[in-house]
Protein backbone atom coordinates (compact mmCIF):
# COMPACT_ATOMS: atom_id res chain seq x y z
CA UNK A 1 0.00 0.00 0.00
CA UNK A 2 1.07 3.70 -1.02
CA UNK A 3 1.60 6.11 1.77
CA UNK A 4 -0.89 8.95 1.77
CA UNK A 5 0.14 11.92 -0.73
CA UNK A 6 0.49 15.02 2.35
CA UNK A 7 1.25 18.24 0.10
CA UNK A 8 1.91 21.19 2.31
CA UNK A 9 -0.51 23.57 3.39
CA UNK A 10 -1.01 27.05 1.56
CA UNK A 11 -0.04 30.07 4.19
CA UNK A 12 -3.10 32.46 2.99
CA UNK A 13 -5.73 30.02 3.97
CA UNK A 14 -6.33 30.84 7.30
CA UNK A 15 -9.19 31.86 10.19
CA UNK A 16 -8.57 33.98 13.78
CA UNK A 17 -10.83 33.47 16.54
CA UNK A 18 -10.16 35.62 19.92
CA UNK A 19 -11.84 33.80 22.53
CA UNK A 20 -13.73 31.23 20.40
CA UNK A 21 -14.89 34.56 18.55
CA UNK A 22 -13.97 34.21 14.58
CA UNK A 23 -12.42 37.97 13.89
CA UNK A 24 -12.27 37.70 9.53
CA UNK A 25 -10.27 39.57 7.40
CA UNK A 26 -6.58 39.47 8.48
CA UNK A 27 -3.85 39.87 5.99
CA UNK A 28 -1.24 38.84 7.47
CA UNK A 29 0.19 36.89 11.02
CA UNK A 30 3.65 37.03 11.87
CA UNK A 31 6.23 36.09 14.71
CA UNK A 32 4.58 32.47 15.60
CA UNK A 33 7.80 31.63 17.02
CA UNK A 34 9.04 29.40 20.40
CA UNK A 35 12.15 29.57 21.48
CA UNK A 36 14.39 27.85 24.22
CA UNK A 37 17.01 29.46 25.90
CA UNK A 38 20.56 26.91 25.91
CA UNK A 39 22.49 26.76 29.32
CA UNK A 40 25.48 25.55 28.84
CA UNK A 41 28.28 23.86 32.01
CA UNK A 42 30.80 21.71 32.33
CA UNK A 43 29.60 18.70 34.30
CA UNK A 44 33.06 18.70 37.06
CA UNK A 45 34.37 15.68 37.03
CA UNK A 46 37.56 16.38 35.43
CA UNK A 47 36.85 16.00 31.83
CA UNK A 48 35.55 19.03 30.66
CA UNK A 49 36.82 18.48 26.92
CA UNK A 50 33.03 18.96 26.10
CA UNK A 51 30.25 21.17 27.05
CA UNK A 52 27.08 19.92 28.43
CA UNK A 53 23.51 21.30 27.21
CA UNK A 54 20.42 21.60 28.71
CA UNK A 55 17.00 23.82 27.97
CA UNK A 56 16.48 26.64 29.94
CA UNK A 57 13.24 29.31 29.86
CA UNK A 58 11.47 29.09 26.93
CA UNK A 59 10.40 32.46 25.35
CA UNK A 60 7.29 33.50 22.84
CA UNK A 61 7.90 36.25 20.15
CA UNK A 62 5.00 38.73 19.94
CA UNK A 63 2.42 37.91 17.17
CA UNK A 64 1.36 40.99 14.89
CA UNK A 65 -1.95 40.65 12.82
CA UNK A 66 -2.71 42.74 9.63
CA UNK A 67 -5.68 43.81 7.95
CA UNK A 68 -7.64 46.32 6.15
CA UNK A 69 -9.27 48.73 8.43
CA UNK A 70 -12.99 47.53 8.40
CA UNK A 71 -15.83 49.09 10.07
CA UNK A 72 -15.74 48.26 14.51
CA UNK A 73 -12.87 49.34 16.65
CA UNK A 74 -13.46 45.77 19.27
CA UNK A 75 -9.51 45.37 18.74
CA UNK A 76 -8.51 49.05 19.36
CA UNK A 77 -11.05 49.15 22.45
CA UNK A 78 -8.94 45.83 24.27
CA UNK A 79 -5.91 47.68 23.28
CA UNK A 80 -6.93 51.13 25.17
CA UNK A 81 -8.11 49.32 28.00
CA UNK A 82 -4.35 48.23 28.74
CA UNK A 83 -3.47 51.72 29.92
CA UNK A 84 -6.35 51.68 31.93
CA UNK A 85 -4.55 50.63 35.39
CA UNK A 86 -7.95 50.31 37.30
CA UNK A 87 -8.74 47.47 35.59
CA UNK A 88 -7.11 44.14 35.27
CA UNK A 89 -5.24 43.25 32.04
CA UNK A 90 -7.78 41.63 30.13
CA UNK A 91 -5.81 38.12 28.54
CA UNK A 92 -7.42 36.17 25.82
CA UNK A 93 -6.92 32.90 24.34
CA UNK A 94 -6.18 33.58 20.01
CA UNK A 95 -6.67 30.54 17.78
CA UNK A 96 -5.57 30.61 14.32
CA UNK A 97 -6.59 27.82 12.08
CA UNK A 98 -4.82 26.50 8.78
CA UNK A 99 -7.07 25.68 6.76
CA UNK A 100 -7.05 22.83 3.60
CA UNK A 101 -8.29 23.40 0.34
CA UNK A 102 -11.86 22.56 1.58
CA UNK A 103 -11.91 25.23 3.92
CA UNK A 104 -11.63 22.80 6.99
CA UNK A 105 -9.27 23.34 9.68
CA UNK A 106 -5.99 21.22 9.51
CA UNK A 107 -3.17 23.07 11.86
CA UNK A 108 -4.15 25.13 15.01
CA UNK A 109 -1.88 27.15 16.34
CA UNK A 110 -3.22 28.46 20.29
CA UNK A 111 -2.12 31.29 21.74
CA UNK A 112 -2.21 31.80 25.35
CA UNK A 113 -2.77 34.44 27.89
CA UNK A 114 -2.37 36.79 24.95
CA UNK A 115 -2.81 40.81 25.28
CA UNK A 116 -2.64 43.72 22.84
CA UNK A 117 0.70 45.63 23.71
CA UNK A 118 0.55 47.92 20.09
CA UNK A 119 -1.76 49.53 17.95
CA UNK A 120 -0.45 50.55 14.30
CA UNK A 121 -2.21 52.00 11.21
CA UNK A 122 -0.59 52.35 7.76
CA UNK A 123 -0.10 56.05 6.83
CA UNK A 124 -3.52 57.90 5.45
CA UNK A 125 -2.07 59.14 2.03
CA UNK A 126 -4.59 60.80 -0.37
CA UNK A 127 -2.30 59.75 -3.30
CA UNK A 128 -1.78 56.27 -2.87
CA UNK A 129 -3.75 53.47 -3.98
CA UNK A 130 -3.65 51.26 -1.20
CA UNK A 131 -5.69 49.40 1.42
CA UNK A 132 -5.56 51.38 4.77
CA UNK A 133 -4.26 48.46 7.15
CA UNK A 134 -4.22 48.10 10.92
CA UNK A 135 -2.10 46.12 13.00
CA UNK A 136 -2.35 44.76 16.72
CA UNK A 137 0.58 43.14 17.86
CA UNK A 138 -0.17 40.57 20.61
CA UNK A 139 2.13 39.17 23.60
CA UNK A 140 1.74 36.13 24.62
CA UNK A 141 2.87 33.44 27.51
CA UNK A 142 2.49 29.88 25.74
CA UNK A 143 1.75 28.43 21.91
CA UNK A 144 0.31 24.77 21.20
CA UNK A 145 0.45 23.15 17.66
CA UNK A 146 -2.21 20.78 16.91
CA UNK A 147 -3.17 18.95 14.27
Amino acid sequence: MADERRDPFVGFNFRMEIDGIEVAGFKEITGLKMETEVIEYFEGDGINTTVKKIPGITKYENITFKRGIAAGIDLYEWCKSINDQSREIERKTVTINLLDDAGEPHKTYTLFEAWPCAYRTSDLDGSANELAMEEVEFVIEALDVAD
